[in-house]
């Protein structure tokens, strides 16, 4: 059977040098896929990942934070807990006076989300009638987590609004042709309204309340069912016409009449105009107002494509725009991709020409020639594959063709190293291309499957965006190592036929002798060491223990931190005022920020959103909701070092500069999360707020290493209580829903009815000539109350008691409990893990009351969730190479000790992260993988050999052991050279993302390319030395 097999093995390589042309044009026409493929295939910065969050709002005006919380906040979370897809551990509520939000997690797949969220809405829809009746509104935004590709400044010097927002409409339109656009907005725009100012005294002297107006117009407006005339001849729907169509006819409705004719218009008693709404948010672009366009991609396009259509329509817009109106990008993630994605097919050149100058350098020329010849067409037909399989071109898939390079002329350097050997034995070129394809295909085989298959693991064991973010590396390392595979038995032996006639040629070249001198010189080396580790076993095997011990340590002081700080040439300020404070206050504290930060040279531009956030204009930047006492500024900076500089200097000069607002300087990350995030769990908002305080004011203690701190209960907000007198509000027949209308009338803008134009409707809203700024607080008990009784008004200090108080500003549950979460950021260069630990520490010593618990959040909470994950993809990728060595030598020994020689890499990789400073994070994971495979791909080849000269040539377990180190040694230096130096670009990048992966790779191959060929061949001899009469092991 072996014989046959052996057989089988000789004839296929035969037909494949003897039928080269036919392998040639196959391979031609991949690589010519490949090549076309790159311009075609979906560009990305990062694979596709939907974040699988919405928001469900929930409007009750006139309800306190309280209030929301019990009668809205409680009944809705049931509703939403009532569905296994949400996340009931991640579901956050808050609640605030007149309104409450609801950060809803899903725990569904990404392709099941739109369904999901129309159950939730249906739901939804049906809970509404059993809410209180003044909750106006139970809305849910599922495009929450929609990202922009780019958003647009358009600004103007001496273009009025009007004709700025007719700009922008039509630019909109424009952008509407490209295909793939999914959506664009206009942000800061005004809201147009007819505004009804009353003149309260006049209302009042003819014994009108407002809330009589109010129902009297609303009432006016309100469409209801006509009916139908039927008959036996026609069957028609009667329709009533709107009885005012212009501001004019709103002016001249009667609004009193008295028995004796006389009447009264709303023209006397009030005015009327056409007017912009007062904003409840502003958009300023370097200091000046401007409207803000965003444009989103649909998913699953190329977004580099797509920057180039939208370049196409903003140019030709341009052409024909005036020239006092500019547009500017603000943020432009189509070139943050398309210079992401090169900059990586540079790297990617670059380590292609570095592996074969090391080859070249390092082998015969034909021979490199050879084997290098296959790094430009595996990776050629890896991209061919990954267009014709729909795999994007993005960081992570190009990372993963970075990494193996190295490893894709790895068999091809096996290949022909055997192919030397067989032909310097006196074999014809023939004979010695099967016969070292047939010695060695067996253990290229084994080696590549499992170095294809050990990442595959983590898809199934990483969750969330961690997942997403690996889905394509498995894929894309396989493909490329089954290509190089390929190319070694099917390509490489007609090239050594067809090339290398002996195995002196180009031994005569000057290079040539110099190669040979430093390989004979190397070889000498290797000699003396390994001829002192066999006479020193024990010492030889105490340094590879003690190599392992000192990587541990290592280890331990190294940061765990799944993902860093992004690099990017802007970052974020947020700004948050007390509750109490107004739009105006905010606007004041943005306008100083604003003009201090364009004084500085190092900034091109600042972008500041008031009263609201930015779109999401990063996926990992999760918006924040309205509010007047918030504002987002965007601040563009001239490169990446300047955000780099200006990052720390800001934090210290304004974190605390302005004694009424908290300012947050934020830098770009890539996770979605708080650094720090302290949950304080009760029943009770009284029992967990003096808890939750003591611990905000020990962080507030760690300034040199926490910033931002604070907690969700900061900010308390002053409010009027008004409690009726029941007896006196009877008599006079007010109820407390007379009272908030007779209120609201008065003090806020209340809609009366819409004035429809076309297709757009104009808001009639009533206002109060006495609501001022400065009005005195007596007016509340001087308000005019309409009663039951024909024409009369009584004062509201009459029927009832007023006294100012004062209510938490927001009330947040987490996880169906009453919570207080305290936040904090990390100061530039500060280590998140060892804050949280201080922080643990001093929470341990606190005394909680019955009933109160802690958690944590933000990073703490992935990092604890994810790390388990990726230590049990780890383990399941050694156990994947295990496997493998098991079916391939069959004997659990060899499979044992390659494992346990497979750790002396750590060493390398742990040593290069300590040195370059570097966290411990995903991408370090995934070089931590990529190297065991690579050192037990070298144990593969080199017990191999040993195996075959005790078994098959029948030398003592000590001269076989030798002999493999010294036959293999060449091999394994030209292959970790190879592999070590191909990242080396990914390194001198200096890409805070990939620089871990790069570092472990190659310290790792480097450091262990000595300890691997030395250790290696003496733990073989003594594992084995007592087997006098070896046999091989069939169970």
């Amino acid at each position: 059977m072996s014989s046959n097999t052996e057989h089988g093995k000789s004839a296929l390589i035969l037909w494949t040098i003897r039928h080269k042309s036919i392998i040639y044009l196959i391979v031609a026409v991949l690589v010519g896929i490949g090549i076309y493929g790159i311009s075609k295939m979906n560009k990305d910065e990062y694979p596709s990942f939907e974040i699988k969050q919405g928001l469900v709002a929930a409007v009750y005006p006139g309800a306190s934070s309280l209030q929301v919380e019990e009668q809205v906040a409680k009944p809705v979370e049931q509703v939403l807990l009532s569905f296994d897809e949400v996340n009931s551990q991640n579901l956050q509520i808050t609640s605030r006076d007149g309104i409450c939000y609801m950060l809803v997690d899903l725990t569904s797949p990404a392709r099941t989300k739109d369904e999901v969220w129309s159950k939730i809405k249906m739901k939804l829809n049906e809970t509404k009638s059993t809410l209180p009746p003044g909750v106006l509104a139970l809305v849910v935004i599922d495009d929450f987590a929609s990202v922009s590709s780019s958003l647009i400044a358009m600004e103007s010097e001496d273009k009025s609004y009007t004709e700025l927002k007719e700009l922008a409409d039509k630019l909109c339109e424009n952008l509407r042709s490209i295909p793939e656009l999914a959506a664009v907005t206009v942000y800061g725009g005004l809201d147009e309204e007819i505004a009804v100012t009353v003149d309260m005294e006049k209302l009042s002297s003819y014994g009108i309340s407002p809330a009589s107006l109010m129902l009297g117009y609303q009432s006016a407006s309100l469409q209801v069912p006509s009916g139908n005339f039927n008959t036996s001849y026609v069957n028609a729907p009667i329709h009533i016409e709107s009885p005012v169509s212009s501001e004019q006819e709103i002016a001249d409705r009667i609004v009193y009449s008295d028995p004796s004719g006389g009447i009264v218009r709303l023209r006397d008693v009030a005015t009327v105009e056409r007017r912009y709404k007062a904003p409840d948010s502003f958009v300023n672009y370097n200091g000046s107002s401007a409207l803000i366009i965003s444009v989103e991609m649909r998913s699953d396009n190329d977004i580099v494509a797509f920057g180039k259509k939208l370049d196409k329509v903003l140019a030709e817009f341009e052409q024909d725009m005036p020239e006092s109106v500019t547009l500017t990008r603000i943020t432009d993630q189509p070139k943050l991709v398309r210079n992401s994605v090169f900059s990586f097919l540079r790297d990617l050149l670059i380590s292609m020409f570095v592996v074969i100058l090391v080859m070249l350098m390092l082998s015969p020329i034909r021979s490199a020639l050879i084997a290098s010849s296959g790094v430009p067409v595996c990776t050629a037909i890896a991209l061919a594959v990954m267009y014709l399989t729909g795999i994007g071109l993005n960081t992570v898939t190009l990372a993963g063709l970075i990494v193996v390079l190295g490893m894709i002329v790895d068999d091809s350097i096996i290949t022909m190293d055997g192919y030397m050997g067989e032909l310097g034995k006196g074999m014809s070129r023939e004979d010695a291309a099967q016969s070292s394809a047939r010695e060695l295909v067996a253990p290229m085989i084994t080696a590549t499957t499992a170095l294809s298959l050990m990442f595959f693991p983590a898809l199934g064991l990483i969750t969330g965006y961690l997942g997403d973010f690996v889905t394509y590396f498995p894929w894309v390392v396989a493909i490329a190592l089954t290509a190089s595979l390929f190319y070694a038995i099917f390509v490489v032996p007609s090239l050594e036929v067809r090339f290398i006639k002996s195995a002196g040629a180009d031994q005569k070249s000057p290079f040539a002798k110099v190669q040979n001198k430093f390989f004979t010189v190397l070889q000498n080396a290797y000699d003396s060491a390994q001829d002192w580790c066999f006479h020193h076993p024990k010492m030889t095997l105490s340094a590879g223990v003690g190599a392992v011990v000192l990587a541990v340590v290592l280890f331990f002081q190294l940061n765990i931190q799944m993902m860093p700080m992004a690099d990017r040439d802007f970052f974020a300020v947020e700004v948050t005022l007390d509750s109490n404070a107004g739009l105006e206050d905010t606007k004041a504290v943005v306008d100083s920020l604003q003009t201090m930060f364009l004084d500085d040279g190092r900034i091109e531009s600042v972008t500041s959103f008031i009263g609201n956030s930015a779109p999401r204009f990063t996926a990992t930047y999760t918006p924040a909701t309205p509010a007047p006492t918030y504002a987002q500024l965007i601040v563009n900076t001239k490169s990446i070092e300047a955000t780099k500089s200006l990052l720390p200097e800001y934090e210290e000069k304004y974190e605390h500069y302005f004694p009424e607002a908290l300012i947050r300087i934020k830098q770009m990350d890539y996770q979605a999360a708080t650094p720090i995030e302290v949950r304080v769990q009760g029943a009770d908002l009284n029992t967990i707020k003096p808890v939750a305080d003591t611990i905000k004011a020990y962080m507030q203690g760690l300034r040199d290493e926490l910033k931002w701190v604070h907690s969700t209960v900061d900010d308390y907000i002053s409010c009027v209580e008004i409690s009726l007198d029941a007896d006196e509000a009877a008599r006079l027949g007010v109820n407390k829903a007379m009272l908030s209308l007779s209120l609201a009338g008065t003090l806020s803008g209340q809609p009366l009815a819409s004035l429809w134009e076309g297709d757009k409707a104009v808001p009639v809203n009533l206002y109060s000539s006495g609501v001022t700024d400065d009005m005195p607080y007596d007016m509340l008990g001087n308000q005019q109350v309409s009663t039951s009784l024909p024409g009369i008004s009584v004062p509201l200090r009459q029927i009832a008691d007023i006294q100012p108080g004062w209510e938490p500003a927001q009330r947040t549950r987490y996880a169906s409990e009453e919570t207080v979460i305290i936040s904090a950021d990390m100061k530039n260069g500060q280590s998140q893990p060892a804050s949280m630990k201080h922080i643990r520490q001093f929470i341990e010593g606190i005394d909680l009351p019955e009933g109160v618990h802690i958690s944590y959040g933000g990073l703490t909470a992935i990092n604890t969730g994810v790390i388990p994950e990726i230590l049990m993809s780890f383990i399941c990728a050694v156990a994947v190479m295990f496997i493998f060595l098991l079916i391939h030598f069959r004997k659990i020994s060899i499979a044992v000790l390659t494992i346990v020689l497979s750790t002396l890499c750590l060493f390398g990789a742990f040593l290069g992260l300590w040195v370059f400073g570097l966290d411990f994070s995903i991408t370090a994971t995934l070089g931590l993988i990529s190297l065991v495979g690579i050192i037990v791909r070298n144990g593969i080849i080199l017990f191999e050999y040993a195996e075959e000269l005790r078994f098959k040539r029948g030398l003592p377990v000590k001269e076989a052991a030798a002999m493999a180190g010294k036959r293999r040694m060449r091999p394994i230096f030209l292959t970790s050279c190879t592999t070590a130096l191909g990242v080396l670009p990914m390194i001198l990048s200096g890409d805070q993302l990939w620089l871990p992966m790069g570092v472990v790779i190659c310290f790792g191959t480097l450091l262990s390319v000595v300890m691997i060929t030395l250790i290696m061949p003496v733990s073989y001899w003594q594992i084995f030395r007592k087997d006098r009469r070896p046999k091989e092991v069939t169970e």
